[in-house]
């Protein structure tokens, strides 16, 4: 058992073994190790079409790219700021292509590298239709797509995996109009928002990061970028703390709603039924009545309680049931990622054994080859590299044992599953025996109406006591359950982990997104503190203020020196997870005057020759001010008027 979940078992007052039990039920991940950072890089880009309507021509454009500062520069809508965009379509397999530009390209590659491996996306539109694949590695590992949903499902997954990211989980409210204003539902931030940390566009806007600084979607980017640890641990306890609270909520709402459609409150049935023991004590009743009244009494009592008990197995089946498909999904997914760790493994031993004696395609002997002449250690048909170390076994074995238990955890779940069926079952029938034998026990009374008062006591009676277990069911609990517990406490501690981590890298950043402010042209700029919920204060001129209250040319600057921050300092304390490639749209739109365009160029110039491995690629309409600080072979410029491409 983990130290954290030892800590969480003390919080919330439970055993060890029952905090780690209702953590993996629910999904919550520990984070308080982060994967090493790593590094994007494209390498170029080629895409070929055909313009139609008022533009018409030939679409050819490649460009070969590599680390350092590139830029492109031509006149507004002329389509530099489209080459940045359909970089960032391919990387996230969806995006916002002007609809003109989609319909004119009709082939697309983009050969890039992550951590040196290479990868090459495809993309082929026909019409409406659009298919593609990404290959990946030495061996060419294709994986087709046809349609917008499969290409963002397999770039997103392929980014994720290959940048070391983490899916966020988080709490959404719903809209003011429903009945409970802490109802919501469980969202989750993937690729697709996390890419956003690669995109820089001159726009408007009060988000640091992203594209808007609502949803939490500015505050996962940071969180995720900076590499603050026990991150995905403090969402994934906190969300499903939400959910299962508002389950609970809705039951207890269902059970009020219950109450209510059934027409008489608990006080009426109380007066009703004091009245009819008031009537009956006042009638005269002889030994036959007393007995079987009393038969009616203790129908009505038997139906009470069978109605408590029914009503407490229905819950514990929804509770088991709940717990099972939870098991189950868990288990699924499990292992699916064996099968793929498997086959890996297979294919490296297979393909890393084969020792070839002339090349594949046109048979020419080994001596023969430009490579012959190198070590046993490389390929000698390639000359590249040996392969890296396969991964280690242990994982694979670790992961398999974990499946053993949870495929006999998904047994004793489905087991109690379905005793909890049976139960249930049982309690419905017994209860309708129950209803049957008031009836019956109704039925012989004598027809005399000193009769009818005392079975209309015994019928008030089982009806109060009936409505009273209901109405405690419907009350709001005096303590959370243990499974609240657990998860509140779990969400308390990876809280103040993160927190007690977050100091000195949020520090950090700060410094340094203050460091580069300056240098892009903010002289004033004194003091950033960046908090963790991604709020920004600046102190310049002596004042302090906010990222949303300067102006949008110090907000551009302060966007591209966060960015640049997240990337510089988490290659220095080696947990950042800012990939290393910016796409700066429209640098310089928010100027009045040249200089400060020239300023900022130039620094992003130098910034990336200090930074390694850094690359930001540009679009710019001040294209003098673009090829003084750009050289000409990082630079593609067009004619004043003439398109890019």
């Amino acid at each position: 058992m983990s130290d954290f979940v030892e800590t969480v078992a003390r919080r919330a007052g439970v055993d060890s073994e029952q905090a780690g039990e209702i953590l993996t039920r629910h999904g919550v991940r520990e984070s308080g190790v982060l994967p090493r950072p790593h590094q994007l890089l494209i390498k170029r880009l080629a895409f070929t079409g055909e313009k139609n309507g008022k533009s018409t021509g030939t679409v050819n454009f490649s460009w070969d790219l590599g680390p350092g500062l590139w830029g492109v520069t031509a006149d507004n809508l002329r389509g530099k700021s489209s080459i940045l965009e359909i970089i960032w379509w391919c990387l996230r397999g969806t995006g916002a292509l002007q609809a003109d530009v989609r319909n004119w390209i009709h082939h697309v590659r983009l050969d890039a590298q992550v951590d040196g491996e290479a990868f090459t996306v495809h993309v082929d539109k026909a019409g409406d239709q659009l298919t593609g694949t990404l290959t990946v590695g030495v061996q060419q590992h294709a994986t087709p797509f046809a349609g917008e949903a499969e290409f963002a499902s397999v770039m997103g997954a392929f980014m994720m995996d290959r940048l070391g990211l983490d899916f966020l989980r988080g709490w959404r409210k719903d809209t003011p109009s429903r009945s409970d204003s802490r109802d919501g539902q469980v969202v989750v931030t993937s690729w697709p928002a996390f890419s956003h940390a690669l995109l820089c566009r001159n726009r408007e806007s009060d988000a640091l990061l992203g594209e808007t600084a609502g949803g939490g979607t500015m505050v996962s980017l940071l969180q995720m970028f900076v590499g603050l640890p026990w991150t995905s641990t403090r969402r994934d306890a906190k969300a499903a703390l939400d959910l299962v609270q508002q389950s609970l909520r809705g039951q207890r709402r269902r059970a009020q709603q219950d109450l209510t459609a059934r027409g008489s409150s608990l006080q009426d049935l109380e007066d009703q039924l004091a009245q009819a023991r008031q009537r009956a004590a006042q009638a005269a009743t002889a030994l036959s009545l007393e007995a079987a009244a009393e038969a009616v009494e203790q129908a009505g009592a038997r139906l009470a309680e069978l109605t408590a008990r029914h009503t407490d197995a229905v819950q514990q089946l929804h509770q088991t049931r709940q717990a099972e498909e939870e098991i189950h999904e868990t288990l699924v997914l499990d292992q699916a990622r064996l099968r793929d760790l498997r086959e890996t493994a297979v294919a490296q031993r297979f393909f890393g054994a084969l020792k070839p004696t002339c090349c594949p395609r046109c048979s020419t002997t080994l001596d023969q080859l430009p490579h012959a002449d190198l070590d046993e250690t490389h390929c000698r048909i390639c000359g590249s590299a040996p392969a890296e170390t396969p991964a280690d076994p242990s994982v694979t074995d670790e992961l398999a044992a974990s499946i053993e238990t949870l495929k006999e955890a998904h047994a004793q779940a489905k087991t109690a599953a379905q005793q909890a069926a049976k139960a249930a079952a049982a309690t419905e029938a017994a209860l309708t025996q129950a209803r049957a034998d008031l009836t019956a026990a109704q039925a012989a009374m004598p027809r005399e109406s000193a009769l009818r008062v005392y079975l209309e006591v015994a019928r008030l009676e089982g009806k109060l006591a009936e409505r009273q277990a209901a109405e405690q069911h419907a009350l709001q609990p005096d303590a959370m359950s243990a499974e609240e517990q657990v998860l509140e406490a779990a969400a308390k501690e990876a809280d103040k982990r993160a927190k007690d981590a977050s100091t000195a890298l949020l520090g950090a950043v700060s410094e340094e997104i203050c460091r580069l402010g300056i240098r892009l042209g903010m002289k004033e700029l004194q003091a950033i503190k960046l908090q963790g919920n991604g709020k920004l204060e600046v102190t310049k001129g002596d004042s302090k203020t906010t990222f949303t209250a300067v102006t949008p040319g110090e907000q551009v600057r302060l966007r591209i020196a966060t960015l640049l921050a997240l990337l510089r300092v988490g290659k220095e304390s080696g947990v950042g997870r800012h990939p290393g490639l910016l796409l700066l749209d429209s640098a310089g739109a928010q100027e009045t005057i040249d200089v400060d365009v020239a300023e900022v160029l130039s620094q992003l110039k130098d910034i990336c020759e200090e930074t390694d491995g850094l690359q930001v690629i540009t679009a710019t309409a001040k294209r003098d001010l673009a090829t003084a600080a750009i050289p000409a072979d990082r630079l593609r410029v067009a004619g004043p008027g003439d398109p890019v491409w």
